[in-house]
C-alpha cells in the first residue's frame, strides 16, 4: 500500500527538477564543438563564448594567414550547405513492421527517406560506431536525380519532394547542364551528407564513394576538406566492362572505368586487410560465344568495333591479368592502389527479381564484397545511405554466409519512383526502395538455400532480415514548431496544447522516437509486458521501461509496481498523467527513492 506521506507529497520544484525531459531535437554539433574547445583550451572561452582571436593567438604558428584568400574549393551556397549539416531536426523514424523481415531477431535496418535528415537522426546512437560506409551517389550526368535540398528545417524538403512527381511517375528533379548551377547543385547535395557521414565513422573506419569523371575532381576536393588529405587512402579504378565501355565511350576515347575514392577516418588507426585471390580463381575468358556475338549485334556495334572488343577480351584472357569472375586483380597490384575489375559476369538484379530490365547504376556484388571484407569484420556495421537497389545489403549477406561473419547493415534509400512504363513498374514495383526490399528478401532466401549445409553448423543463425522504418515528422505536437517561430507566439502555442503527442500516432511510433532521441539503436530489443495489469514497453531486457498509452491513466499502485520492477530508466508520456499533478509528484518521489531515472515527453 502507499504510505500517507507519499500520497500527500506536495508538488515541489525540487521534485519537478528530478524529471528529465527527452530532447526534442538531434544533437547540436556547434554547441558540442564549443564545449570541447572549452575543455581543451579554457583560456579561449570568454563569457561562455569562443574567443576566436584568442584561439588564433594560441595557435599563431599553425593558424591560417590573415588574408581573405584560402586554399580550397568554393562554390555558391557552400556556407548554407554547411549550416544544413549543422541544423538540428525534430524528424523521426516510424517503424514499418509490414515492410520488414524477422523484426524481432534481425540487427539490420532499412530506412526509407531523405538521407540528409536520416543521417542527422542516426547521430545520437551511431556516432563513431559505423565501421564502413559505401555509397554510390548520383554521378551528376545531367539526367540523374539530385536531392532537392532547399535547406529548410525538419523534413519539409522531403515531404515536398514526395509530391513533386508527375502522374506518370517521372522525376521532376534532375540536374541538366542547362540549369546554370550544374556543379553547384550537386556539391550542395553532397557536402552536408559527407559532413554528417564522417561523424558516424568509427576511429578505425573508412568510407568508399563511387563516382565517374563528371564530378570526381570536385568530390576529391570536398572529401579532402571533410576527411583530411592525410586520410586519403586510394583512388580505386573500377573497370566497368568492355561492352559497357563502348556503349558510353566519348567521341575519340573509350571510357570503360569508374572510380572509387577511399578515405579513412584516421589513417593511423585504419586496419586495412589485404585480400588475395587464389590462383584457382583465374581462368581464361572465352574468346567469343554466340551469346557475346548476339549481344554485340543487339547493340548495333560495327564489325570493326566488334573485332576491337574481341581483341581486348583475348588480351584480358591471360590468366595473370584478369579473372573470369567479377573480382579484384591481385597479380600486379595486391593493395587498393590501382586495381582493375572486369565486370563481365556476375548476378544481375533482373535474375533475382524476374524483371526483363536492369536497374540503372547497380554495382557488382563481388566488388562490394571485396570492399567490405577489407575493412569490416565480425559484427561491424556497414552503412549505405544511397542504397539504390540494395547491392550493399546483398554483398553483406553473401559475405557473412561465406566467412561466418555477423556484419550488420543499414540501408537508406529515398522512395524514388520508377517510371510507369518500365518493366519494374509493370511488375508491381512503385519505387526504388520497393525493389531494394524485394531484392534483399529474395537474395536472403537464395543464400540460405545455397549455404544450407554451412549455415547448419553455425552457432548464430545467418541474419537475412531487416527492420524497416520510414522518415516522418515528429509525433509530438509540442516539438513540431520550427525555430523560426518567435518566442512569445511559441509560448502561447505551447500553453494552448492539452496533449504532447499526436493522437494519430501509435504507442510504438512514439516510443521509437523517444528511444532515438535518447540514443538507443534501431535494432534494440523491445517487448510489451504487463506489470500489475498495466501495459508497459520493455527495452533492452528491461533496462528501460516506458508507459506510452495516453488513453489509460495508471493508478499510483501501478506506477509504484513499475518503478520497483528493476529498470534503470523510466519514460512516461506526459499525456499519461491526464493533468494529475499529485499523481505525477508521487511518481517522482517514488522513482527518486528507488534511484530510477525518470523521463517525460
Amino acid at each position: 500500500m502507499t504510505s500517507r506521506d507519499e500520497k500527500e507529497q506536495p508538488v515541489t520544484d525540487d521534485l519537478d527538477d528530478y524529471i528529465q525531459e527527452v530532447p526534442s531535437r538531434t544533437p547540436d554539433f556547434k554547441t558540442e564543438l564549443a564545449e570541447e574547445l572549452a575543455r581543451l583550451v579554457p583560456e579561449a572561452i570568454a563569457d561562455g563564448k569562443v574567443d576566436a582571436e584568442k584561439l588564433r593567438e594560441l595557435l599563431e604558428d599553425d593558424a591560417a594567414n590573415d588574408g581573405r584568400e584560402r586554399f580550397g574549393l568554393m562554390w555558391p551556397g557552400k556556407s548554407r550547405a554547411l549550416k544544413a549539416a549543422q541544423a538540428q531536426t525534430t524528424a523521426t523514424l516510424v517503424p514499418d513492421r509490414e515492410a520488414s523481415k524477422d523484426w524481432d531477431t534481425t540487427q539490420n535496418v532499412f530506412i526509407e527517406g531523405d538521407n540528409l535528415e536520416v543521417l542527422k537522426i542516426l547521430q545520437k546512437h551511431y556516432h563513431g560506431k559505423i565501421k564502413l560506409i559505401y555509397i554510390d551517389p548520383p554521378y551528376n550526368t545531367g539526367n540523374d536525380f539530385i536531392y532537392p535540398d532547399n535547406f529548410k528545417e525538419g523534413v519539409q524538403t522531403y515531404m515536398e519532394w514526395t509530391k513533386q512527381v508527375s502522374e506518370d511517375g517521372k522525376q521532376l528533379s534532375s540536374n541538366p547542364e542547362t540549369a546554370g548551377r550544374y556543379h553547384t547543385n550537386w556539391l550542395n547535395m553532397m557536402y552536408p551528407r559527407l559532413k554528417l557521414a564522417r561523424n558516424l565513422l568509427a576511429d578505425d573506419g573508412a568510407i568508399f564513394v563511387s563516382i565517374d569523371f563528371n564530378e570526381i575532381d570536385n568530390l576529391k576536393k570536398i572529401m579532402d576538406e571533410i576527411f583530411g588529405e592525410s586520410n586519403f587512402e586510394r583512388e580505386i579504378i573500377w573497370r566497368i566492362g568492355w561492352l559497357s565501355g563502348y556503349k558510353t565511350m566519348a567521341p575519340n576515347f573509350i571510357r570503360n572505368h569508374d572510380s572509387i575514392l577511399f578515405y579513412s577516418k584516421n589513417s593511423q588507426k585504419l586496419d586495412f586487410q589485404k585480400k588475395y585471390i587464389p590462383n584457382s580463381a583465374f581462368k581464361p575468358l572465352v574468346k567469343a560465344t554466340p551469346d557475346l556475338n548476339a549481344k554485340m549485334r543487339s547493340l548495333e556495334i560495327s564489325q570493326e568495333k566488334q573485332k576491337e572488343i574481341l581483341h581486348h577480351i583475348n588480351f584480358a584472357s591471360r590468366p595473370e591479368r584478369y579473372p573470369i569472375e567479377d573480382t579484384w586483380n591481385s597479380s600486379e597490384y595486391d593493395d587498393l592502389n590501382s586495381i582493375a575489375i572486369v565486370s563481365f559476369s556476375g548476378e544481375k538484379i533482373s535474375k533475382v527479381l524476374g524483371i526483363d530490365e536492369e536497374v540503372k547504376g547497380q554495382k557488382s556484388v563481388a566488388m562490394l564484397k571485396r570492399v567490405i571484407d577489407s575493412i569490416a569484420t565480425e559484427d561491424d556495421i556497414v552503412l549505405d545511405f544511397f542504397s539504390g537497389s540494395g547491392s550493399t545489403a546483398h554483398a553483406v549477406m553473401q559475405l557473412n554466409a561465406e566467412d561466418g561473419g555477423k556484419r550488420r547493415h543499414i540501408q537508406v534509400q529515398l522512395p524514388e519512383p520508377v517510371g510507369s512504363e518500365t518493366a519494374a513498374a509493370k511488375a508491381g514495383f512503385l519505387t526504388i526502395s520497393d525493389i531494394a526490399r524485394e531484392r534483399i528478401d529474395r537474395v536472403g532466401q537464395k543464400i540460405q538455400s545455397e549455404f544450407q549445409t554451412q549455415l547448419g553448423s553455425r552457432e548464430q543463425q545467418l541474419d537475412v532480415g531487416y527492420r524497416s522504418y520510414r522518415l516522418a515528422d515528429t509525433n509530438f505536437a509540442k516539438w513540431s514548431e520550427t525555430s523560426e517561430v518567435e518566442s512569445p507566439s511559441l509560448e502561447q502555442r505551447l500553453a494552448g496544447l492539452r496533449g504532447s503527442a499526436d493522437d494519430d500516432s501509435s504507442p510504438e511510433a512514439l516510443l521509437t522516437e523517444l528511444l532515438l532521441k535518447q540514443g538507443f539503436s534501431l535494432s534494440e530489443q523491445i517487448a510489451q509486458v504487463e506489470i500489475d495489469g498495466l501495459s508497459v514497453w520493455s527495452v533492452a531486457g528491461g533496462a528501460l521501461l516506458a508507459i506510452m498509452d495516453e488513453h489509460a491513466k495508471p493508478s499510483l499502485e501501478q506506477f509504484r509496481a513499475v518503478v520497483e520492477a528493476g529498470a534503470v530508466r523510466l519514460v512516461v508520456l506526459e499525456d499519461v498523467f491526464a493533468g494529475d499533478d499529485q499523481l505525477k509528484t508521487n511518481l517522482v518521489q517514488h522513482a527518486k527513492t528507488h534511484g530510477v531515472e525518470l523521463w517525460s515527453a
